[in-house]
């Protein structure tokens, strides 16, 4: 057994890491429970929690109480807080817009000065317009509140996964080697040929409906991808990317392609057709997408029916993606180089 009864261990609940204390230790062989579980398992205590948190769990969500794991646990406060503060800020801005934010302004400047400075009355009409806007903004928040919740359960493996190519990259300066292969357009693939070929066991597997929520992520994966799918350090390689990209349009047939298809539309001063994420990056930025997943589909509107069919897509997706995690997942990190380096000013 990697971990020894009353060893202190730091253990996954959730999206976070945990301080805990294993407090039995045993090896399953499948009988013990309905989910048919095997291998070492072990009970834990989290450190301040109440008994009735206690539970049965896989080695894979254990680690070490070192300070090198500590760190990962501090990370991913750190990111989980960097996220709920983007999705707030990003909630804030698709629901109130621009006119409602300078509306809130002139709202804070009102109260500021209703204790009497003589401006009240002149400014009576830019406030019930500001109230009008606030209310508006209440509506709003009231309406996403309603909206159908999406939650994923990331698998403990591809957890691991994510932390470690969260170290890789912001700590020993490595950068996933790019173009990737698999590549997501790849994987969506190979995901429809998983999913169709479970057809026979479950019922209701229509090609249409994973057509419709492959395109969908690989659009939402396009269009994330350089604006919030990247670490500060990575977006130097993106920017290089693009640009090898438009080089080779330009000098290669793609381009002489896309100036005759210009020219018989009429259009033959346009740019060439822009680079694709989907078709250069692989499995790493695909998982963070899912992490990104939720806080998206919230400010969509989608009904509840639609949202619980994409849950159970993006769920079996995660599942095979850990199934497959040693092969889609590259295994070794490229060191970047000074020079890239000292371009990315960190």
């Amino acid at each position: 057994m990697l971990y020894a009864v009353d060893e202190k261990v730091l253990c996954f609940h959730g999206p976070l890491i945990y301080q805990a204390k294993v407090l039995k230790a045993e090896k399953w062989t499948g009988d013990e429970n309905t989910q048919g579980a095997t291998g070492p398992h072990f009970f834990v205590h989290y450190d301040g929690w109440k008994k009735s948190w206690d539970e049965w769990v896989p080695e894979s969500r254990l680690l070490k109480l070192n300070e090198e794991n500590k760190a990962k646990q501090k990370a991913l406060i750190e990111a989980r807080k960097s996220k709920a503060a983007a999705a707030a800020a990003a909630a804030a801005a698709n629901d109130a817009g621009p006119s409602s934010s300078r509306a809130a302004a002139g709202g804070r400047r009102s109260a500021g000065g209703a204790d009497g400075d003589g401006e009240g009355a002149a400014r009576s009409k830019k406030e019930s317009r500001g109230t009008k806007r606030g209310r508006d903004t209440v509506e709003n928040e009231d309406e996403y509140v309603k909206r159908p919740e999406i939650k994923l359960v990331i698998p403990d493996a591809l957890k691991l996964q994510l932390v470690d190519d969260w170290e890789n990259i912001t700590k020993k300066g490595q950068l996933v080697p790019l173009p990737r292969k698999p590549t997501v357009g790849d994987l969506l693939d190979e995901y429809k040929e998983y999913y169709m070929q479970g057809r026979k066991e479950k019922a209701g597997r229509l090609p249409a409906v994973v057509d419709e929520v492959l395109s969908g992520l690989k659009l939402y994966f396009d269009k994330s991808l350089g604006n919030n799918l990247l670490y500060r350090f990575e977006r130097a390689q993106y920017v290089e990317l693009r640009k090898r990209h438009a080089s080779t349009a330009v000098n290669g047939k793609a381009a002489a392609a896309a100036a005759a298809a210009a020219a018989a539309a009429g259009a033959a001063n346009e740019s060439p057709v822009e680079l694709e994420p989907s078709e250069c990056y692989g499995a790493e930025h695909l998982l963070r997408l899912f992490v990104n997943l939720p806080g998206i589909i919230a400010h969509t509107t989608m009904d509840a029916d639609s949202v619980s069919l994409l849950r159970e897509h993006l769920s079996e997706f995660l599942g095979f993606m850990a199934k497959n995690q040693k092969r889609i997942f590259v295994q070794e990190y490229d060191h970047a180089s000074p020079a890239y380096a000292r371009s990315t000013h960190i």
